[in-house]
C-alpha cells in the first residue's frame, strides 16, 4: 500500500486541538491548513535551503482541497521595502544576511499581557481616562448600520449569537455628533477586546470604532451588507459580505470561534430537564 507524502518541517506551521494553522496566513479568520497544502507550498523548502533576515513571507491559504496549485505566496524585503516575485533577487543581493531559523516554541506567558488603552484622555487633557475604564473580557462591541440601529431584529440577532458563545452584545446606538457621543464609544472600545463593526453606510462612529480599536490591538470583524458599489472599503482589512440574517450568522460564529450548542445542551445550562428526560421520569 503505497503511503502519503510526509508533510515538510516547517517553522510557521502550528497545531491545536486536532487542527492545523499557518501563522504567516495573510487572512487573519482563514489561517487553517488544509490536507496536502504544506507539501505544496514552497515556504518549507526556501527554509530548508536558507532564507535572508530581511525576507518576510505571506500565505493566502484560501479553500483549495485538494490543493494542486497550492497555496498563493507573497515575498517581500524589508530592507529595500519592495515586494519581490520569488527569491531570485535574493541570491545576488549584497545585503544578503542568512536568517537563523528556529522552532518558535510558543511558551505560556509568566505574567499576563498588559492590555493597550488609551495613553491620554483627548476630552480633558490627561494622562488618562477619567472614568477609569477596565476591559471586560466576554464584552463584543457591535456598530450596526445608522439605519438599522433602530432596528430590534438586527440587535436580537447578533445578540442571540453572542449569548451562544459566552459573550455579551454591547451596541453603540447613538450619532457621533458630539463630544459626550465620542466620550461613550471611546471608552466602549477600550473595555471591548472584540468589535464588530457594519460598514454597509456611511458612518462616522464605525470609522472611529475601527481606527481606535486597531491601535489599541482590538480584535476587528468587519461586515457589510452586499452592496455593489460600497460607500468605502477599507484597504489592508478583510470585510465579508452578508445578504441575509444567516449568513450574518455564520459570519459571526466563524470569525468570533463561537460554538453553537444545541437546543438541550442549552436548556440543561439554564437548568431546565430536557422533554426525553422528563418522559422518562414519567415512566417511572
Amino acid at each position: 500500500m503505497e503511503q502519503a507524502p510526509r508533510t515538510r518541517p516547517c517553522w510557521f506551521r502550528r497545531v491545536d486541538r486536532g487542527r492545523t494553522f499557518c501563522t504567516r496566513a495573510t487572512d487573519e479568520f482563514d489561517r487553517e491548513v488544509w490536507p496536502g497544502a504544506c507539501n505544496a507550498c514552497p515556504v518549507p523548502g526556501w527554509l530548508e535551503a536558507g532564507v535572508c533576515t530581511y525576507l518576510d513571507i505571506g500565505t493566502e491559504l484560501a479553500r483549495k482541497m485538494g490543493g494542486e496549485e497550492g497555496p498563493r505566496v507573497f515575498t517581500a524585503c524589508h530592507f529595500f521595502r519592495e515586494r519581490l516575485e520569488g527569491l531570485e533577487r535574493c541570491r545576488t543581493c549584497e545585503q544578503f544576511t542568512p536568517r537563523k531559523m528556529e522552532p518558535e516554541v510558543e511558551e505560556e506567558p509568566s505574567e499576563p499581557e498588559t492590555v493597550r488603552m488609551m495613553p491620554a484622555c483627548f476630552r480633558a487633557g490627561v494622562e488618562r481616562c477619567l472614568r477609569s475604564p477596565k476591559v471586560m473580557q466576554d464584552w463584543v462591541l457591535v456598530l450596526p448600520p445608522p439605519s438599522l440601529r433602530p432596528a430590534e431584529a438586527y440587535r436580537g440577532l447578533v445578540e442571540t449569537i453572542l449569548k451562544q458563545g459566552g459573550l455579551q452584545g454591547v451596541f453603540f446606538l447613538g450619532p457621533l455628533r458630539e463630544i459626550d457621543g465620542l466620550c461613550d464609544l471611546c471608552a466602549a472600545v477600550q473595555q471591548s477586546p472584540r468589535l464588530v463593526v457594519d460598514l454597509s453606510e456611511w458612518d462616522p462612529g464605525a470609522l472611529f470604532a475601527m481606527a481606535l480599536g486597531q491601535a489599541l490591538g482590538r480584535g476587528l470583524l468587519l461586515v457589510r451588507g452586499q452592496d455593489a458599489t460600497p460607500p468605502f472599503v477599507p484597504q489592508g482589512f478583510p470585510v465579508y459580505a452578508y445578504g441575509t440574517g444567516d449568513e450574518l450568522a455564520m459570519i459571526l460564529v466563524n470569525g468570533l470561534g463561537i460554538q453553537l450548542r444545541r437546543p438541550e445542551e442549552r436548556k440543561a445550562k439554564q437548568g431546565e430537564v430536557p422533554q426525553q428526560e422528563k418522559e422518562t421520569g414519567k415512566k417511572e
